[in-house]
């Protein structure tokens, strides 16, 4: 697959009027079926046992109610986090701030409500995320492209997290419009962005690396490499929040070795332990035997060297932000890391383009769908979905 040119100013004008429509109108589908999934897991029983025995859940009671189909796993954590914030001690100090404190200054406009900000927010940003994602792509690649990349996304199982207060929406979206203006060499937006990406995510702070092979590629000057102290000094800001709120700023470090694998820099160098955990899997969707993320896996180290011709910033992007979740939590969730590597989808597509079959593509598009209806009715009623 030879990389190609960015689409022109015109070509991409006329590729949005011609496929827009057609593009929107598989969102909506998206949202439609994630609805008819929702409606269809209510019908099926909750896992009150799980609800009981998880380290946060929604409301804080032992009394699940309709909120808490919404609000699973790390969803009751963020929720927590807006309503009581950062406390010693506390398991949901694991997860990162902005999204808690959007979700709590969008409380303001749903009377209080952080589960209906929440949704709102997580659907709204995702909406704009994708608009974002697809006009990246389309600059680079065209609109055809671009349109069956979005499609492949909203296809992808991990989609489901876009509607739900997850903090993948908000991640998303912070990515596309870094990757927009840095490719529009419009500098100030990345710094803004990049500082707020480690306050959302761990893997935030490696957006320094393509950042900084775009720097050297466009052979910019040695101010401009001073910028690329905004998300070191974004994740510095996340430590000092850590502290002023618990008086350590390694609360959320400590916080992580309560959780499976106990995620960590550490097991990045376990090979055996990554190993062991890489050749047994036991189930289709387990939290931590899971066939599908070792084949999620799998796919994108198969699609790395054609990211890297196709563009090399963009490889360097998806290099941490693929690799090192799956090394340092041994593929625990990894399909929402794998909903944030957007190059993946795009190569995905002109790979699908070159079947010269539009029926493979929606084979594929049905058949991934049809796992994320399954994976939805699961999450909606406790049961793990990744």
């Amino acid at each position: 697959m030879e990389p190609v040119p960015s689409a022109s100013a015109g070509e991409l004008e006329r590729g949005v009027r011609s496929v827009n429509f057609p593009v929107w109108r598989a969102v909506l589908v998206h949202r439609a079926v994630l609805a008819v999934a929702i409606a269809v897991g209510l019908f099926v029983a909750f896992n009150l046992a799980q609800f009981l025995d998880a380290y946060a859940r929604w409301p804080q009671t032992k009394i699940p109610d309709l909120s808490s189909r919404f609000s699973t796993w790390d969803g009751a954590h963020y929720l927590i986090l807006s309503t009581d914030g950062y406390m010693a001690g506390s398991d949901s100090c694991a997860f990162y701030p902005l999204w808690p404190a959007a979700i709590r200054a969008a409380s303001c406009l749903t009377f209080g409500s952080p589960l209906v900000a929440g949704l709102l927010l997580a659907n709204g940003l995702s909406l704009a995320a994708f608009w974002l994602f697809y006009r990246v792509i389309a600059r680079a690649c065209g609109p055809s492209v671009g349109g069956k990349s979005l499609i492949l996304l909203m296809a992808f199982p991990g989609a489901l997290f876009f509607a739900f207060p997850y903090t993948e929406s908000l991640y998303l979206l912070l990515v596309m419009a870094f990757f927009w203006e840095l490719e529009s060499e419009r500098y100030f937006w990345p710094c803004v962005l990049g500082f707020l990406m480690p306050l959302t995510k761990a893997i935030g702070v490696f957006i320094v690396i393509p950042w900084a092979w775009h720097l050297w590629q466009k052979r910019k000057p040695l101010a401009y490499w001073l910028l690329l102290a905004t998300p070191v000094v974004g994740y510095a800001a996340y430590f000092a929040l850590m502290w002023a709120n618990t008086g350590n700023a390694f609360e959320g470090f400590d916080a992580q070795k309560a959780y499976p694998y106990s995620p960590s820099i550490k097991n990045m160098f376990n090979v055996a332990g990554f190993t062991d955990a890489f050749v047994h899997f036991s189930s289709l969707d387990g939290m931590m035997d899971s066939a599908l993320d070792r084949g999620f896996f799998v796919l994108l180290l198969v699609l790395l060297p054609f990211i890297y011709r196709l563009n090399k910033t963009w490889f360097f992007y998806t290099l941490p932000v693929g690799i090192v979740p799956a090394l340092t939590s041994y593929f625990m969730s990894y399909r929402r890391y794998i909903m944030i590597c957007f190059p993946v989808f795009m190569v995905l597509a002109r790979l699908f383009d070159t079947t010269n079959s539009r029926w493979v593509f929606w084979y594929y598009v049905i058949l991934l769908a049809a796992v994320q209806f399954w994976a939805v009715t699961r999450f909606v009623n406790f049961y793990w979905a990744g």
